[in-house]
């Protein structure tokens, strides 16, 4: 009884471990699908005014289904990509062409479930870049 009551402590503060960690790693898929769908939904719709918007309500559609807890925020970044393939200059998403790109950023603050083991909070992060091709 002795060893037993040694080592569960430190059996139970491993398995605590792995559960907050695999929550973890599950959130950042969420995000970084979220910032997926957002992008992808950018790409496809016809009336480039429109990007920021749809991209947004995507990615929070998304990371709704992904069961992240905390508000996600959505940045959408329209780049000019004939510019420069090393430094694509910022458009306005208007005035958008095919072969232009759109950046989606997607963020969720993780908070474990253990604050005073493994910390309190911190943040993921995913951006995710497709060309516009309608």
């Amino acid at each position: 009884m002795v060893e037993f009551a040694l080592v569960i402590p430190l059996f139970l503060l491993l398995f605590c471990a792995i559960c907050d960690f695999g929550f973890a790693l599950f959130c950042r898929m969420s995000v970084i699908n979220a910032a997926r769908e957002g992008a992808r939904a950018a790409v496809m719709v016809s009336d480039h005014s429109t990007i920021p918007t749809v991209a947004s309500s995507a990615a929070k559609s998304a990371a709704a289904s992904g069961f992240l807890s905390g508000p996600v925020t959505v940045s959408t970044t329209c780049l000019q990509t004939s510019v420069s393939l090393t430094s694509p200059a910022t458009i306005a998403c208007a005035g958008a062409t095919v072969g232009d790109s759109v950046l989606v950023s997607v963020t969720d603050s993780y908070t474990t479930f253990f604050p005073l083991m493994f910390g309190a909070s911190f943040n993921l992060t995913s951006t995710v870049q497709m060309v516009i091709d309608t």
